[in-house]
């Protein structure tokens, strides 16, 4: 093994250790009972040569009651401990892979937007279950107990040269050849398994994408196509596995043969010195006993030694995963954030989600915008203009790359982010309603009474249709709320969005996918959510926003018109080209 691998290695285990100490009593435990385990492994064979060699020759019977009676509670005591231990790792496993998870998991909650741009969310939910269940395997069956085998070969070792060590050097004979067999498998197994993983995160990340859009590939009958594709890569996750097992397989049977010829070795050379009377029968038989003892935790460390590298190369994947860095967070000496009394101010903003051959690909670019407190600010504009992103930049899921975004004067970095985006309530164009209840989606954003819950859902004329329901608030919602038509999804979205009570109201798209007579009752849903509150308002159906205080129109990331709608419809430009494709020219008059 490399230099640096050793140095990742050890890493990667000093770093999971950090889990054992949150249970070290568990662990000590475990430990413990390992030097027993061992004790009671050599004795027997032992208290054979003893038996042999001095009890039946001597017709010691209360001797050899005493032996056999030793030899007995040895292999219970043997059992017990082995088996105690292996509880105890297997439980330390579990808890420190759920604290492990719990890390993970908390640590994904705190990586900006641009993370989940990039990384595909099968790739992702690998990291969590998978790779996180094979480091399992090193607690319950993997590195740690390799601490017990080490004692148990040290302690089969000293006892083969109390006995005698000339025969001990005949039983280790094949020992150098299996050292070299097993440096030059770890060459490969390392390799093996990351293979393993990557394409069992290539299945997972196809299954995430595919099961979700079952109803498009079925729509456009690429059903074969899809089978196709899936089969390639469940064809190079075989292989891949096959690889992986081909190894494993070849280190177990070459230490299961290695085993076989030290016993042959000893067999051969003790024969010869048992008849010439330099060896007794009873060291004989308990040399034969020692080196099988021998050759089974070195059969369990090869088996353990592929668990490993399958763990490591897990181990690698998952920590990459806790060392992405939190780019998005609250500073040291961050300010708290109070109701609004200045404004949003957006201040020369630049911003580019990547970086193309000749620079940044800017999506905003020289952004002013000042948005006053209990104003109403729509944003319109093509596809593409930098409407969705001036939200993501206004509650911090990106960064600013030039200029700057103000909170009441108070750059929006040196603001508590927590409580920053508690001062917003988004209602997305996409409504992502989670698994349980109505009633648990609705108090999603806040703890709050079950009267202000029905308040709300009264307000917004969710009521009605939820009244209709065989369990009313405590019906289940099914994934991605599809039990629930795109019009009720949304009403329950401005639901949550009025039982937290926000300060600024986000609203992207909010009606873009509702029939006219859902939108008519949104409508008057949004007036009442409106009153008293900042708002910003991205919206396509213009009919939507001709009561807002103003609107900014955006053309190329950049800014091209403001002003209320009377304003804007009278001057040419875009907004009035906008009007006439969706109204005609009656939008003019």
């Amino acid at each position: 093994m490399s230099d640096d691998r050793l140095k990742k290695d050890s890493h990667l285990i000093g770093r999971l250790f950090h889990y054992l100490r949150q249970h070290k009593g568990l662990f000590i435990l475990a430990l413990l009972l390992y030097p027993v385990s061992a004790l009671a492994i050599i004795l027997p064979p032992y208290l054979v040569q003893q038996i042999l060699d001095v009890a039946i020759p001597n017709a010691d019977m209360d001797l050899l009651y005493v032996l056999s009676g030793g030899y007995l509670l040895a292999l219970v005591v043997d059992y017990v401990s082995g088996l105690s231990s292996q509880f105890a790792m297997s439980v330390l496993g579990q808890r420190s892979m759920r604290s492990l998870r719990n890390d993970l998991f908390s640590h994904m909650q705190k990586l900006p937007q641009s993370y989940f741009d990039v990384n595909p969310i099968g790739r992702t939910l690998t990291r969590l279950t998978n790779d996180v269940e094979s480091l399992a395997e090193i607690f319950a069956t993997g590195a740690v107990t390799i601490i017990s085998d080490l004692i148990t070969i040290t302690a089969i070792i000293c006892a083969m040269l109390y006995l005698d060590p000339g025969m001990t050097l005949y039983a280790f004979v094949v020992v150098p050849p299996l050292i070299l067999v097993t440096v030059v498998v770890q060459r490969f197994a390392r390799e093996a398994f990351r293979a393993v993983r990557k394409h069992l995160s290539r299945i997972n990340t196809f299954l995430s994408e595919h099961l979700p859009g079952m109803t498009v590939v079925q729509a456009f009958a690429q059903e074969a196509r899809t089978i196709g594709a899936f089969d390639e890569l469940n064809i190079a996750y075989r292989n891949a596995n096959h690889k992986a097992i081909r190894l494993d397989a070849s280190l177990f049977s070459i230490v299961e043969a290695m085993g076989t010829a030290a016993v042959a070795v000893l067999v051969w050379n003790g024969a010869e010195d048992l008849a010439s009377g330099t060896v007794q029968a009873g060291v004989l038989v308990a040399f034969i006993q020692y080196i099988r003892r021998f050759f089974i935790p070195i059969r369990d460390l090869s088996a353990k030694y592929t668990i490993l590298q399958s763990a490591f190369a897990g181990a690698e994947r998952v920590f990459k995963l806790l060392d992405e860095p939190i780019t998005l967070n609250t500073k040291d000496g961050a300010q708290g954030v109070q109701p609004m009394k200045d404004g949003i101010e957006f201040s020369a903003v630049d911003f580019a989600y990547k970086d193309g051959e000749d620079g940044p690909d800017w999506v905003l670019k020289d952004i002013d915008l000042k948005i006053k407190p209990g104003e109403k600010v729509a944003l319109v504009g093509p596809t593409g203009s930098g409407k969705t992103t001036i939200l993501k930049l206004l509650n911090r899921l990106y960064d600013v790359q030039k200029g700057s975004i103000t909170y009441d004067g108070v750059d929006l970095k040196d603001l508590d982010l927590a409580e920053l985006r508690r001062r917003f309530a988004v209602v997305l164009q996409d409504v992502y309603l989670f698994s349980g209840t109505i009633r648990d989606n609705l108090r999603l954003a806040a703890d709050v009474s079950e009267e202000k819950i029905q308040e709300a859902a009264r307000i917004v004329q969710a009521a009605d249709f939820i009244a209709k329901l065989p369990d009313g608030y405590d019906t289940e919602i099914k994934e991605l709320g599809a039990n629930f038509s795109a019009g009720e999804r949304q009403l329950l979205a401005f639901a949550r969005a009025l039982v937290l009570d926000p300060d600024i109201l986000v609203l992207d798209e909010a009606t873009s996918n509702v029939d006219s007579e859902t939108e008519a009752r949104l409508q008057h849903a949004l007036d009442v959510l409106l009153e008293g509150r900042t708002a910003l308002i991205v919206a396509h159906r213009l009919s939507t926003i001709r009561k807002v205080d103003r609107i900014v129109v955006l053309q190329h990331g950049e800014i091209v018109q403001e002003g209320s709608h009377d304003e804007l419809i009278r001057v040419e430009g875009l907004y009035q080209q906008l009007a006439e494709l969706q109204f005609g020219q009656l939008a003019l008059n």
